[in-house]
């Protein structure tokens, strides 16, 4: 799997989750996370950081919220999945 393949999975896979929230979401112009995707990516690659913790922090940072523990989890567990593809 290419990396712009990754980042496609990773949106999804965030979009579906959408941390944010409909109203905020909206309200910013979010649809589609790519941005954050790539970031996460980016992270894990350059710091050797595990999905849950690129996407915690690149979450937390952008967005300035909070995450549940139990969603982390199992959108992090479902990051990784893809990233086991290759």
């Amino acid at each position: 799997m290419t990396e712009d393949e990754q980042v496609i999975e990773f949106g999804k896979i965030l979009a579906a989750w959408n941390p944010v929230g409909d109203v905020q979401a909206a309200a910013i112009g979010l649809s589609d996370y790519e941005a954050e995707a790539i970031d996460i990516l980016s992270v894990m690659k350059l710091y050797g950081y595990s999905a849950k913790r690129a996407t915690s922090e690149i979450l937390q940072e952008a967005f300035l919220i909070d995450l549940e523990k139990s969603e982390l989890d199992y959108y992090g567990g479902k990051i990784e999945t893809v990233l086991a593809k290759n």
